[in-house]
């Protein structure tokens, strides 16, 4: 947990806290994750030029991602990051008519870029990210506990609701479903209920189920309400295309067939599967040199000084290693037979009780939201605590 009193201890007096909250008094998105000191009291400050700057920095890195993903496809260089052949053309497609398969969000990690520190892009989190009860209720839960004229940036739920309204504009149908599915996990169930709630203020019928409750068929997705398999017309998924293209290459299969039939839309949609693979900040580094993100080699002797290893489609700050001078750090997992990458090492944020902070920025057709993760350790894992932020007002 992040220690009470880190004001007197932080530069600039930026932390505040919050009234507390009490369970009875959370949504019930927040009471089911309210759990392990998982939330912090405090708010993490940051000026209005610096906020802008971290937009900045996402909005930059997001074209530097399109830019890298167009040369990436016209070159016909999918296979450099290892995703299977028969998977190309199905990227190929979504992204040369992304209007039909658009992008809903993700959230950039930023390491550094307060108190002097540089701040750099060290990931994108593009297909299947979490954190969004956090980032959009209990951000806005403090901030009214903390009064006075603080604001937030934080649009978040509205631009989620933004997007799914224009999809919903392209159906010559009343009432189109949109289904959200996971494998189950309590924490993705909360996020793809985020989403249904967007959906339903987009004009959509919601609908939760399970991967293994779906049926996936020649003629598109279905899911059995009371023994009527209805079809679905959005699919949202907390599933990784890396898994489904790798562990289950009969479902990508039927999943290429769904997208080129245009029977569904997929959210994300499969160009993501570029997005999400570390493999790619490589290939951005080698043929779009930048100041916004760190830089990510395949061959660790490009580096000198602190660097981190990582596996390409690593989550959740599993199996990384970072190697300095003094002493390394590494963090277990289930992805350590991943080919790996090596990326500069940038600073994370640092308080005088040795807690490090990252910032994460969300992105979905612009800069959305700012939020922060704590954690003892220079990597941040599903360990950490959640910390909300606010802008100094003068």
């Amino acid at each position: 947990m992040v220690p009470a009193n880190l004001s007197d201890r932080m530069e600039d007096n930026r932390f505040k806290a919050a009234s507390e909250v009490k369970n009875k008094n959370l949504p019930h998105h927040l009471k089911q994750l309210n759990d392990d000191e998982y939330f912090s009291e405090e708010l993490l400050g940051l000026h209005p030029s610096e906020s802008q700057h971290f937009a900045g920095i996402a909005q930059e890195t997001f074209r530097l991602f399109e830019q890298a993903t167009d040369k990436i496809i016209s070159e016909r260089g999918l296979s450099y990051l290892n995703i299977p052949p028969f998977f190309h053309s199905v990227i190929e497609k979504t992204w040369k008519n992304r209007e039909e398969n658009p992008f809903l969000y993700g959230r950039f990690d930023i390491n550094g870029g307060l108190d002097g520190k540089e701040a750099k892009t060290i990931e994108f989190n593009a297909d299947t990210c979490t954190s969004l009860p956090e980032t959009i209720h209990w951000q806005d839960i403090q901030l009214k506990e903390l009064g006075g004229n603080s604001t937030q940036f934080n649009s978040l739920f509205d631009d989620l609701k933004t997007c799914l309204t224009k999809i919903k504009s392209r159906f010559s149908f009343d009432d189109p479903f949109i289904v959200a599915s996971s494998f189950g996990h309590k924490e993705d169930i909360i996020n793809c209920n985020i989403v249904l709630d967007a959906g339903r203020d987009a004009g959509f019928n919601c609908y939760y189920c399970d991967l293994e409750q779906l049926t996936f068929s020649e003629d598109g997705i279905f899911y059995d309400v009371g023994g009527e398999y209805q079809p679905v017309d959005v699919w949202f998924k907390l599933i990784p295309w890396d898994w489904i293209f790798n562990e289950e290459p009969n479902l990508a299969k039927e999943l290429i067939h769904i997208i080129e039939k245009k029977q569904c839309v997929i959210l994300n949609p499969p160009y993501t599967a570029i997005w999400q693979n570390k493999k790619f900040l490589a290939y951005i580094t080698q043929h779009f040199p930048n100041r916004v993100i760190a830089e990510t080699y395949t061959d660790k002797s490009y580096l000198r000084g602190e660097y981190v290893q990582k596996p390409i489609y690593g989550r959740m700050g599993e199996n990384i290693r970072v190697v300095s001078n003094m002493e390394n750090e590494t963090s277990g997992g289930d992805y350590e037979t991943q080919e790996k990458v090596y990326q500069a090492y940038y600073p994370l944020l640092k308080d005088g009780e040795n807690y490090y902070y990252q910032l994460g920025f969300f992105y979905t057709t612009q800069p959305s939201a700012i939020n922060f993760r704590a954690q003892p350790s220079k990597i941040i894992t599903d360990d950490c605590e959640f910390m909300s932020h606010y802008i100094i007002t003068y």
